[in-house]
């Protein structure tokens, strides 16, 4: 190689992933952000999150624009530091591919219930064996639980998850999941073997509550917030908002003979 001939530099998949979210994805997320959040953040959180689960780079391009655009749409910002909605890589069998699954976290939900305006106060917990817990139904509706620190607080001893909403008018709401429900949840949920499912369970039982209390339909929403329990890729009968494709049909992955997707040779 002659002195004055630089080697090319070989593109790897973090050069690619950087080049989809700051080039096509960076204007369509910029368009429809809130105020509060700005498409540099988001995309920097994108490729850190990227270094820190090298799977979301292998996912298909139409997942990642898919679960991009939900974030921007609700606000959330992705990733584990804040906690509002992650990124789970999902493996598809149907097509062979990776998919990018968006799932909103706990965290997320009170975000959303806080910039709605209406609910003056929402909270979630779970019960622990040992820990005196009663709920009411009927005509006067209450929960009591005594919270204990000096229990066994690991996953294992979870009873229950309840979330209470308090409205700006005063009155009150809840929802309570036992664990059987709790784990019917997790079971339907496509990352119900990853993600904070396996890493924040305890949160998750939290989430699930509070879905399940507004899904219940005695808590006003926000668009956004019915947004979120609308596409929350937790239940497996949510949907996605749709999304403009066309800047990415060039890397929509098709399947060969082999099962093996354009988009992972390419990656490779």
């Amino acid at each position: 190689m002659a002195k004055n001939e630089i080697a090319k530099k070989p593109v790897t998949k973090m050069d690619k992933f950087k080049d989809l979210i700051n080039g096509k994805m960076k204007e369509q997320v910029a368009a429809i952000l809130p105020k509060h959040l700005t498409a540099e953040r988001l995309c920097k959180v994108l490729i850190v999150e990227a270094s820190r689960t090298p799977a979301l780079m292998e996912c298909s391009t139409i997942s990642v624009a898919e679960s991009v655009m939900l974030s921007a749409q609700l606000g959330l910002e992705p990733g584990g530091t804040l906690g509002h909605i992650y990124f789970i890589p999902f493996n598809d069998r149907k097509s062979g591919t990776k998919v990018c699954t968006p799932i909103i976290g706990y965290k997320g939900y009170l975000e959303l219930a806080r910039r709605s305006g209406q609910v003056a106060r929402l909270d979630a917990r779970v019960v622990y064996e040992g820990e005196k817990f009663s709920v009411t139904a009927g005509l006067h509706p209450d929960i009591e639980h005594s919270v204990r620190g000096d229990v066994d607080r690991t996953d294992g001893k979870i009873l229950a998850s309840y979330a209470v909403a308090v409205l700006k008018d005063g009155s009150c709401y809840f929802e309570v999941l036992w664990k059987v429900d709790i784990d019917r949840v997790r079971s339907r949920s496509k990352a119900g073997r990853s993600g904070p499912w396996v890493d924040d369970y305890s949160k998750m039982a939290r989430k699930s509550a509070i879905r399940a209390l507004f899904n219940g339909g005695t808590v006003p929403m926000s668009f956004e917030l019915a947004s979120a329990v609308a596409s929350d890729q937790d239940d497996p009968h949510a949907k996605l908002p749709p999304i403009d494709i066309t800047p990415y049909a060039d890397d929509t992955p098709k399947e060969d003979s082999n099962g093996m997707s354009d988009l992972g040779a390419a990656l490779a």
